[in-house]
């Protein structure tokens, strides 16, 4: 897992509590950057929750997922040299890479709306409940299909929105040193402002822990441009578990294969053929 990760929903937490300060990782190089409050990770550990790489459950409701398609080239890599072709023959029926689908407040049931499927080619398509026409497209959520209303370009890229209702997911632990700067022009302005940060941080998201370790002095500083500034610099113990979402046979282009299947029978007992599916679900 990539640390900014855990710092920007940190970063977008505490520019929400405290009003009128700039929060996020870039040291400040002019007076219009102040105040702002510059964060850092230090000495990171990362410990995937449970045993190996295993999905730790699955969750429901409504995962927003992005897509290009190649129009030149529509066909999806399903691993192990298998391929899935996404476009239909009359390239009117594109297969998502992911399915089934839900709409924007998790419900599966039509109509679909712009919120909750978009499709660009350089211009929007209409999302319709009817048969398309033109420039309309419609959605099939079983399916995890789109039915557009005229035949899609041989060329150029279509840009997918869309949700699927259930997900899998890996929990990661994140552990290290949080180290907050806060950079202001007056020293009054950096005391008030490292506290304020302090007490967001006390009640930060449940899934991001913080405690504090030290707390420096007031001091001097400059900006690139030799302005003089004040600054500070608290640091704390940060213990965070993140979610990322994993799309595997819970929502994945599914590849099917028919099998008729027999028993071997003992002499003299026949036993039924049982027809069966394969499936395959590609992970992307």
């Amino acid at each position: 897992m990539t640390l900014h990760r855990v710092l920007d929903p940190l970063a977008a937490h505490l520019a929400s509590e405290v009003d009128g300060v700039r929060v996020d990782d870039v040291a400040p190089v002019a007076t219009t950057d102040l105040p702002c409050a510059v964060l850092s990770l230090d000495a990171v550990t990362q410990t995937l929750v449970g045993v190996g790489r295993v999905p730790r459950g699955t969750r429901t409701g409504a995962l927003r997922l992005a897509a290009t398609v190649d129009l030149a080239d529509p066909v999806l890599d399903l691993g192990g040299g298998d391929t899935l072709d996404l476009l239909s023959a009359d390239r009117r029926t594109l297969t998502l890479p992911h399915g089934p689908l839900v709409r924007a407040d998790g419900t599966p049931d039509p109509p679909f709306g712009p919120g909750d499927v978009s499709a660009d080619d350089g211009a929007p398509f209409i999302v319709v409940a009817g048969t398309p026409a033109g420039r309309q497209v419609q959605v099939d959520p079983q399916e995890g299909t789109l039915l557009f209303g005229v035949p899609l370009a041989t060329s150029g890229d279509l840009d997918l929105t869309y949700h699927v209702g259930q997900w899998d997911v890996v929990t990661t632990r994140v552990q290290g040193t949080l180290a907050v700067e806060v950079v202001a022009g007056t020293a009054e302005a950096v005391a008030d402002t490292s506290r304020a940060v302090a007490t967001a941080l006390a009640a930060s998201d449940p899934g991001i822990r913080t405690t504090p370790s030290s707390w420096g002095p007031v001091r001097p500083a400059e900006l690139p441009d030799e302005t003089a500034t004040r600054s500070q610099v608290t640091t704390f113990q940060l213990d965070a578990e993140l979610e990322e979402p994993v799309l595997t046979s819970g929502g994945g282009v599914i590849s099917r294969v028919a099998v008729t299947g027999a028993l071997s029978s003992p002499p003299d007992i026949p036993l039924p053929i049982e027809p069966f599916t394969v499936t395959r679900g590609a992970t992307t």
